[in-house]
């Protein structure tokens, strides 16, 4: 829990509020505040979601935009217009349609507020031309802009100033959940040699590599994937993926793998690998965007290619044969975490340090 000191009244902005790991940093960070004493309101551009139900058991208050595109002239107003009514000291953006709505806002109603992004990706935006522009030009109306990631920020459009602060959904709070009862929530054989993934279906997330990557591992091996989204119905032509769909509970069941696989082909920093090394799990995952900054290669995990179904299926059979070196890299990862303080606590207290600087 971070300390309590001056109360910030923030907004926190996002684009929906379905389990994504965006949303649950949003959620995680949005209930430290709270307990911290600041008064959080969130607001969710496009949908209402599971984390916006959590959000309201919590007490904290959702306002959904329900804007359809990018490019909803309502959404900005409509932002501006609650912060009339709750006078926010800082607005605080998360993922670029966020920022667009934010930053525009900004120019016809939030007085005083000061306005903050983190920038957890910049993979979207380039297949976007239009919405690239308008969040570059947005990103320069920020007072303080934050990056998941080294190579987030090395991946800017341009210098806005900005820090690099890993985010994590990991509470210091939290054990892990044991290795059996994880193992028969999702059904599994106590001794089944168990790999399990865990993201947005999308072609990002590379679980297509997974899947061809399945079909050269031995026929004993499980291949579990927790998530929804686009890619759902052309994964299923993957026979050896099950597909549980979205779990509430999905960091919480990582115990239940030998092996956690990443296979992605862009990212920001996923949280599955700080929730994996929370769980002493050995990972195997895919040097991209903020993955190598997390996982020390050969140490905490292995790294392998994106887009190398040959090579990820080799580095699955190997780690899943060496149970030692599967428990060396489970306990090293997770020292790696609490040392480097990747936890939700940790997040808040930098967050908030933020915060009372630019509202000092």
């Amino acid at each position: 829990m971070i300390c309590r000191t001056r109360p910030v009244r923030i907004i926190l902005v996002t684009n929906g509020l379905r389990v994504g790991g965006a949303e649950r940093l949003i959620e995680g960070l949005a209930g430290e505040l709270q307990d911290a004493g600041d008064e959080v309101h969130v607001v969710a551009t496009t949908r209402d979601g599971e984390i916006g139900d959590q959000l309201r058991e919590r007490g904290i208050p959702v306002t959904i935009l329900g804007i359809r595109t990018s490019f909803d002239a309502r959404a900005p107003v409509k932002l501006a217009r609650l912060a009339r009514r709750f006078r926010p000291h800082v607005v605080h953006s998360h993922l670029e349609v966020s920022d667009i709505t934010t930053a525009a806002a900004k120019l016809i109603g939030l007085s005083s507020a000061r306005i903050v992004s983190t920038v957890h990706n910049l993979g979207p935006s380039a297949r976007q031309p239009v919405k690239k522009t308008l969040w570059t030009a947005a990103l320069a109306r920020f007072d303080r802009v934050l990056c998941v990631s080294a190579d987030v920020k090395r991946k800017l459009p341009y210098d806005v100033g900005a820090e690099v602060l890993f985010m994590s959904t990991v509470s210091e709070r939290d054990a892990p959940l044991p290795r059996d009862v994880a193992r028969e929530r999702l059904g599994l054989a106590p001794d089944a040699p168990v790999v399990l993934s865990v993201g947005r279906l999308d072609r990002d997330k590379g679980f297509d590599v997974l899947g061809e990557a399945a079909n050269a591992v031995r026929p004993s091996v499980r291949f579990v994937v927790i998530g929804d989204g686009a890619e759902r119905s052309a994964l299923t032509a993957y026979s050896r993926l099950e597909l549980r769909g979205s779990l509430p509970d999905a960091a919480t069941l990582l115990t239940a793998a030998d092996v956690v696989v990443c296979p992605s082909r862009t990212e920001g920093l996923p949280q599955i690998i700080l929730e994996a090394m929370a769980a002493r799990c050995a990972i195997i995952a895919t040097p991209v965007g903020g993955v190598p900054e997390a996982i020390a290669d050969g140490e905490t995990g292995v790294l392998v290619p994106p887009e190398a179904p040959a090579v990820l299926a080799d580095a699955i059979e190997a780690v899943l044969a060496d149970e030692p070196r599967r428990a060396a890299y489970g306990e090293a990862g997770r020292a790696r975490l609490l040392a480097a303080g990747w936890t939700r606590e940790a997040t808040a207290r930098r967050v908030r340090e933020v915060y009372r600087a630019l509202t000092a």
